[in-house]
């Protein structure tokens, strides 16, 4: 879903206002959107450069580096606290430094500021953006201010990120759980 398209759902709730407005309120909510619910999480190679130095540096293809999910060292998958710990979105420290020099992983991003996700982000959470902007607009203190209005969209961006959460925390799979049920004797 294109930025023009988000305005457009967010304006038919706030038509008073101004298209900049609506989309800096975009901006914003989908940064937050982003940072808290790890919705953008991208696995283009690789995501750490220097490994095998004293001072790696972890690199977003696009946006800023959040969260590393985790990493490809030594031919296995390994998540935070199996091998290395990130103590800030740019730091990173290996228990062993790897063979490597580049290691690819899984990272978890968020927008600039003033920029938007890539379209599959906006196309999969688009509600829970258009949500938070909608949210944000209404508690300005402006002539389209509507506090009790502005909760109801606060419930439902921050729903969208309960959501986008955990489907974050179960690998951005598709589908439900199988379960094999009891026999009923």
């Amino acid at each position: 879903m294109s930025s023009d398209d988000l305005v457009q759902d967010v304006i038919t709730i706030v038509p008073e206002a101004p298209f900049m407005t609506i989309r800096e309120a975009l901006q914003w909510s989908a940064r937050k959107f982003c940072t808290e619910a790890d919705a953008w999480v991208t696995d283009e190679q690789p995501i750490i450069y220097g490994a095998d130095s004293d001072y790696p540096m972890i690199v977003a293809p696009q946006g800023e580096p959040l969260r590393i999910v985790s990493l490809t060292l030594n031919g296995r998958e390994v998540t935070q606290g199996e091998g290395f710990e990130q103590s800030s979105p740019t730091a990173i420290h290996f228990s062993q430094k790897p063979k490597e020099s580049a290691v690819s992983g899984r990272l978890a991003c968020r927008p600039k500021r003033g920029d938007m996700p890539p379209a599959e982000v906006t196309d999969r959470w688009s509600e829970p953006i258009a949500d938070g902007a909608t949210w944000r607009l209404l508690m300005m203190p402006q002539p389209w201010k509507n506090p009790e209005l502005a909760i109801y969209y606060e419930r439902r961006f921050l729903a969208g990120i309960t959501d986008a959460r955990q489907h974050s925390r179960l690998g951005h799979a598709r589908g439900g759980a199988r379960v094999k049920a009891r026999r009923f004797i």
